[in-house]
């Protein structure tokens, strides 16, 4: 579920660390819904070495586990943008939740920056970076970010290096440090928003915290429970979208899903294989209709027997993962085999894993994905978490994102979905809201993954904009 933004970020000296978890804490609704007061347990300095302009930074530090403080500790970084109109009284303060996981959520502060525009006036931004992310020491296994060995082997490598600390990269825990901060800070309720997993993070939070939230966004969202580990909307919405956007085209025309079908089966026919096409659909939904297209483009020079268009666009980078403190391969590979719905039990064994994956493809509807087979799309980035198989068992501390009897939170909620993403799909956005009982979904047309941090002029960021001016 990766949202694919670049960012850049170097780690910052925090200056105060803070534990936070005593009895007495005030309540949420004590406090205020405004920047750090009297009540705050932890102080605000710069942030050397970053581009974080006008941001403060700070750093706590949590227990792995809560539940046994014996295995240790972990830094939790975060950087504070105070309201520029102090004229008058402050509105209050938005968290924004970076996607990946993997990727830090100050990495992305321009973007989050642009998207909120005049709401920051007089409402405080805190971008806090998830447990093994960016300024929270982010996560690196042995040869996680160079993409030189597979990623079965990084994992398992993670695995032997974290032992029982391997469980506590989890949606909960983070939750829970969100919270922290928050508490520290000496906030009353917040806004949250979050987008891609930051979307689930948000919810993680919400069944946890929700008497904490005054409003919540979810951009480009996806279920914390009920999903099917197929994800089966994804790659229906990429073979919709490749047809929708070439209809909408003039320079588009005949049967877009006739070629595709053509095109697979003379990629089966060379024994090229088509699961780098079906990969090729799913990046589509970062980039629509525009990366559909030429998905399509790329569809018809194979009917003709060009394949220079496809084989660019299927080459890989092979550049490795970049700083680890921008993206951390290691915390998302984690994260997901932790939280994530699998194709097998993840009590089994690795043995009988692969045997539960095998079986689950072969019970598959075999014309489900058409004209993808479900071998296909079980091998392409649409699932892609089969480096899961070699991951451990949930262990004593495990949580889900979500408990089970957990009850949504009555806040206001609006979740935004890209009629085109393939990657969060609108059908899970729909999942999303249900259980919210004031949700609302927004599905702006022709839009793709986490549109409104691309396009923080369009339709889906003024959707927000007034959503939260609204409500928070």
């Amino acid at each position: 579920m990766s949202r694919l933004l670049p960012s850049t970020l170097i780690l910052a000296i925090a200056l105060f660390t803070a534990a936070f978890a005593a009895a007495g804490t005030p309540s949420p609704s004590s406090l205020r819904d405004d920047e750090p007061s009297a009540a705050s347990s932890v102080r605000l300095g710069g942030c050397p070495g970053t581009a974080l302009s006008g941001f403060r930074c700070g750093r706590l530090t949590v227990p792995f586990e809560r539940a046994d403080p014996g295995l240790g500790t972990t830094p939790i970084a975060f950087a504070m943008r105070p309201r520029s109109d102090r004229s008058r009284p402050s509105l209050g303060t938005i968290f924004a939740a970076e996607g990946g996981p993997g990727y830090s959520s100050t990495g992305s502060a321009s973007e989050y920056v642009a998207t909120f525009g005049k709401l920051l006036n007089r409402r405080a931004l805190v971008l806090v970076d998830q447990r093994g992310t960016g300024m929270s020491r982010a996560l690196h296994c042995p040869g996680s970010q160079a993409a030189k060995v597979s990623d079965q082997v990084i994992l398992a490598r993670c695995a032997a290096e974290l032992g029982p600390r391997f469980e506590s990269y989890r949606t909960s825990a983070g939750a829970d440090d969100l919270a922290a901060v928050r508490r520290a800070l000496g906030l009353g309720r917040i806004v949250l928003y979050g987008d891609s997993y930051g979307t689930y993070l948000a919810q993680s939070y919400a069944y946890r915290h929700g008497k904490t939230l005054k409003a919540l966004v979810l951009d480009s969202a996806y279920p914390t429970s009920g999903e099917s580990p197929w994800y089966p909307s994804g790659p229906r919405t990429g073979l919709r979208s490749l047809k929708l956007s070439c209809a909408r085209s003039p320079k588009c025309h005949g049967d877009a899903r006739a070629r595709l079908g053509r095109a697979v089966h003379k990629l089966r026919k060379t024994r090229r294989g088509a699961v780098p096409l079906a990969d090729l659909i799913w990046s589509a939904g970062y980039t629509p209709p525009q990366g559909y297209l030429k998905v399509n483009n790329a569809v018809s020079g194979l009917s003709r027997g060009d394949s220079k268009l496809y084989d660019r666009l299927t080459k890989g980078g092979g550049g490795g993962y970049g700083a680890v403190k921008a993206y951390s391969h290691a915390e998302e590979m984690v994260v997901s085999c932790n939280d994530y719905p699998m194709l097998w039990k993840k009590d089994a064994s690795e043995p009988q894993r692969r045997l539960q994956l095998k079986r689950s493809i072969a019970a598959y509807p075999a014309k489900r994905f058409a004209p993808f087979t479900p071998a296909e799309i079980a091998r392409s980035i649409f699932i892609n978490y089969r480096y899961c198989l070699t991951a451990p068992a949930p262990g004593p501390f495990y949580e889900p994102p979500q408990a089970a009897g957990a009850k949504a939170p009555g806040a206001p909620v609006l979740v935004v979905s890209g009629e085109m993403d393939d990657v969060t799909t609108a059908t899970e956005g729909r999942y999303t809201a249900q259980p919210f009982p004031h949700a609302r979904q927004f599905i702006p047309p022709n839009a793709g993954h986490v549109n409104a941090l691309y396009y923080p002029r369009g339709p889906a960021a003024r959707k927000i904009r007034a959503f939260v001016g609204r409500h928070g």
